[in-house]
């Protein structure tokens, strides 16, 4: 603990001020996550519309993060990352605005691609302004700091909106409240655009004119290619697999808690809080914890040790075991993400990194939006436990591909 301590007190001391205000956008940009992720689904509801249509609308957020993680690598490059950035925080700003206030089926599906397009320029130039941004000897210490602030962003946003819609319930109604809270949410993502504006130094505002964008395009399209065959191929298969497998639960858990339970607004933002305080100690641990059993070996015991809990979320039994459950499964699930991203990048040559790094996002949002559709189908269909079931075979067959991949190569160490 002292260990961890010391590197992450070493590191604040360094950090740089393009960093420090990147960690601002993170808290605020994860606010409005955390919002939707808590009062979305149960607002679509209170106004009258199903679980298939909430899926619809958030597999479409999800895909327009997808269709995103291309152009904005180009235009930044093309642009600079600052403006690229700001564009994409107001087209997060209206586009979520008009899914929340005008309530016709087409806009809502229209303006949620949209939204999507704009959160992918927060999510794509995350690693590369952290990377251009920090010194070499603090860039792990880096990448767990921004994991680790944006789940705590996280768990206070939901404490804190969950409480916040429960009490103005009371004065408003459920819906009214709902949807206060969800727009007063989105409006802070105007407080990240004015700490973009902040932004300087040539890592930020540099411009790149020397190849035309279809050159640029090609080059992309050429790595990706590249990609599609031996072992980065099962591990992007293992990327869709949990991606799949995530999305046909993760985005409904607010609505599970909700109408399985019959619980508050407020109990149901603690205990999405208490379920990712785990992964804020797990991203800090888990580093330490990869050096004495080995990286592959503490992804796959992690991911393995969350199917128990994951099968209990499936029966409810009461809010004391859910919130138990939730707590370790969103833990050990999330806790090792900084080293399956190391992983791939392991498996990839110097030149492809970046394409590399950019497909893992493409394919997590695609087929994440695919499991979105499939979950809020089979809930509206048939029970809100039943696309656990098919979660729990994503994740296993997932398991076993990355356990293949790195035995093969003698990476379990």
């Amino acid at each position: 603990m002292k260990m961890i301590l010391r590197d992450y007190t070493d590191y604040f001391k360094n950090i740089s001020k393009n960093v420090l205000l990147y960690l601002g956008i993170i808290l605020f940009a994860t606010i409005v996550t955390a919002a939707y992720n808590i009062l979305f689904g149960i607002y679509m509801k209170n106004v009258g519309y199903t679980e298939e249509f909430v899926g619809r609308i958030l597999s479409l957020k999800t895909i327009g993060v997808a269709i995103g993680a291309v152009p904005v690598a180009i235009i930044s490059e093309r642009i600079n990352k600052k403006w690229t950035l700001i564009a994409g925080l107001f087209v997060m700003l209206g586009s979520s605005l008009m899914i929340l206030n005008v309530n016709f089926s087409w806009t809502m599906e229209l303006f949620a691609i949209i939204f999507g397009l704009g959160n992918a320029t927060v999510m794509v130039l995350q690693a590369p302004i952290i990377y251009d941004n920090t010194e070499a000897e603090h860039r792990v210490t880096a990448f767990s700091m921004a994991f680790v602030f944006q789940n705590i962003a996280f768990v206070i946003g939901s404490f804190a909106l969950g409480h916040l819609s429960e009490f103005l319930s009371g004065i408003y109604g459920a819906a009214s409240a709902n949807l206060m809270v969800l727009n007063g949410a989105t409006l802070l993502v105007g407080i990240a655009i004015l700490i973009a504006l902040r932004f300087n130094g040539d890592q930020m505002t540099s411009v790149n004119h020397d190849n035309t964008v279809f050159e640029a395009l090609g080059k992309v399209l050429t790595g990706y290619r590249l990609l599609l065959k031996g072992d980065t191929f099962m591990y992007l298969l293992q990327v869709a697999l949990v991606g799949v497998g995530a999305g046909m639960i993760v985005p409904f858990f607010s609505m599970y808690l909700k109408y399985s339970l019959n619980i508050a607004d407020g109990s149901v933002g603690t205990i999405m809080a208490i379920s990712q305080v785990g992964t804020v100690f797990g991203g800090l641990i888990v580093p330490p914890l990869a050096k004495r059993m080995g990286r592959v070996n503490t992804v796959i015991a992690c991911q393995l040790l969350s199917i128990p809990f994951l099968i209990s979320i499936s029966f409810p039994q009461g809010i004391i075991i859910i919130t138990i459950s939730f707590f370790f499964r969103s833990s050990l699930m999330n806790m090792a993400s900084p080293v399956i991203n190391s992983l791939a990048m392991e498996i990839t040559s110097d030149d492809s990194r970046t394409f590399m790094s950019s497909m893992i996002m493409l394919i997590n949002n695609l087929f994440r939006s695919i499991g979105i559709y499939i979950g809020g189908y089979l809930m509206f269909k048939y029970s809100y436990n039943t696309p656990y079931y098919w979660t729990i075979l994503a994740y296993l067959i997932g398991t076993f591909i990355l356990y293949r991949v790195f035995k093969r190569k003698n990476r379990l160490a």
